[in-house]
């Protein structure tokens, strides 16, 4: 084999290994990022730990409300339970008045099933339609309906 032949292998070896050093970094960064629960959720670490950074009032209230007629009653119901007309009828859309799930899907958790959405069961991702501050907004609404 050439000497040219020879530099060229070590050099593709080198791009390789470099190349799968990146990929592998890459990788366990998006692990560490992004958690994916056995519902399909992608919910970041620390989401949890996240407060809304918009303050309940009246009139947050009533723009959440408006929001969530627009966006989400089709398939979360008037009343948040999941009976919404566009609901799937194999897989309820989750139930917006269970008190008892407040404490598995605090605002930020809430915030990011909402941005992001899932593929299956079916959840839009809205981060193309709405806000962020659109999206804290309808979390304030949505906790109202809580029982």
């Amino acid at each position: 084999m050439t000497e040219t032949g020879t530099n060229a292998r070590t050099a593709w070896r080198s791009t390789t290994r470099t190349g799968k050093l990146i990929l592998t970094a890459c990788a366990l960064w998006s692990a560490a990022f992004i958690q994916s629960d056995s519902n399909g959720w992608k919910i970041p670490s620390g989401a949890a730990d996240e407060a809304s950074p918009i303050a309940a009032s009246a009139a947050i209230v009533a723009k959440g409300q408006s929001l969530y007629k627009s966006k989400c009653q089709r398939c979360h119901g008037a009343t948040g339970i999941g009976n919404g007309p566009d609901a799937d009828p194999d897989h309820h859309p989750g139930d917006l008045t269970d008190s008892k799930r407040a404490s598995r899907n605090p605002d930020g958790v809430m915030f990011y099933k909402i941005w992001e959405g899932r593929k299956d069961p079916k959840m839009p991702a809205f981060k193309t339609d709405l806000s962020r501050d659109e999206v804290w907004t309808v979390i304030q609404y949505v906790k109202t309906l809580r029982k």
